[in-house]
């Protein structure tokens, strides 16, 4: 006996389908969580450079005063620019003195405060800056030492003035 011709998919050939898609479904899924993860750790990595940057400027300002160590403190949201994000930040401050004498390295570093599986930050920026000691008072000597320099070019304008005679 012959079979007759047959016109569809038996039931193993179905399964095997959606066995292969699904896979296939389970695999792009992952790597679009990866994306998504990598994309808004980018983002709060962004927003924690731009803190750290405004931070460090704030410090260097007033280059007459000498910057405080500051412990971890929170960010205030006000002054977190607006990233979409739902990451809060923290910062701190450390002074030490810099491998060279009479300078300052100043590190700020912001990081987020939710802690991956390793008890670290999500995300962590630092930026380390060198400034003159103020507590050396080279600015005010360099003041005085112009100051010095104005007197006698103005002492040496009036002996030019009065011909020299004095």
């Amino acid at each position: 006996m012959r079979r007759a011709a047959r016109s569809g998919f038996s039931l193993l050939e179905i399964l095997l389908a959606i066995a292969i898609l699904g896979g296939s479904l389970a695999v792009l899924s992952s790597i679009a969580v990866t994306g998504a993860t990598a994309a808004s750790e980018a983002a709060d990595l962004a927003v924690a450079r731009m803190l750290c940057e405004t931070k460090m400027n704030e410090l260097l300002l007033n280059s007459e005063i000498v910057p405080l160590p500051v412990p971890q403190i929170p960010v205030e949201p006000d002054s977190v620019p607006d990233s979409g994000g739902l990451a809060r930040f923290q910062y701190a401050v450390e002074v030490q003195p810099a491998p060279l004498q009479g300078l300052l390295a100043i590190r700020v570093t912001v990081s987020t405060e939710e802690l991956n599986n390793s008890d670290q930050p999500l995300v962590q920026y630092s930026l380390i800056r060198w400034m003159v000691d103020p507590a050396l008072g080279l600015e005010q000597l360099e003041r005085d030492a112009e100051a010095e320099a104005e007197a006698l070019a103005e002492e040496a304008a009036a002996a030019a003035d009065t011909g020299g005679d004095i």
